[in-house]
């Protein structure tokens, strides 16, 4: 899969391109066991925070030209991929839509989403539901620890 953290860089550096003069607010990166079947190499997770004039449908597209660039192949679902952006959640709008859906569908199980983004806003709530992300991890993720686990800026250790 090639370089992984080189490959986080670039993709931070391609969405400062768009973040309207901005700084990028970054969660460290995470190291997590794969989700999916087979075997796969652990997986860097990170949370990204920007703003942008693009509106949800370009900014999906932007994010998708910005994995083509970092050379992401199709693959199956579930199976590792050199670079993966996700849209978590675009202010307080919901979009659903054939190739989008804001809030992410998923975000609210996912612990290698929930600890990254409790570390970058830690008393986030879901403009939608209101519910707290922290609230979400202890209820949805209670074995998270066991899952990550390890976190640096620049580094990482896979610990499984």
């Amino acid at each position: 899969m090639g370089d992984r953290w080189d490959a986080l860089r670039r993709a931070r550096s391609w969405l400062s391109r768009i973040a309207d003069g901005q700084q990028l607010e970054a969660s460290p990166i995470y190291e997590t066991l794969p989700v999916g079947p087979g075997p796969q190499d652990c997986y860097l997770n990170q949370v990204v925070e920007l703003r942008t004039t693009l509106d949800p449908e370009a900014l999906l597209l932007f994010f998708k030209e910005v994995e083509c660039w970092l050379g992401r192949r199709p693959r199956p679902r579930f199976h590792s991929r050199e670079i993966d952006i996700d849209l978590l959640f675009y202010g307080n709008q919901a979009v659903h839509t054939a190739d989008l859906t804001v809030p992410h569908e998923r975000w609210a199980e996912r612990s290698f989403v929930l600890v990254p983004l409790l570390d970058l806003v830690p008393d986030f709530s879901c403009p939608r539901s209101g519910r707290s992300a922290a609230a979400l991890l202890a209820e949805n993720c209670p074995a998270w620890e066991s899952e990550v686990w390890s976190y640096q800026k620049e580094a990482a250790f896979c610990l499984n």
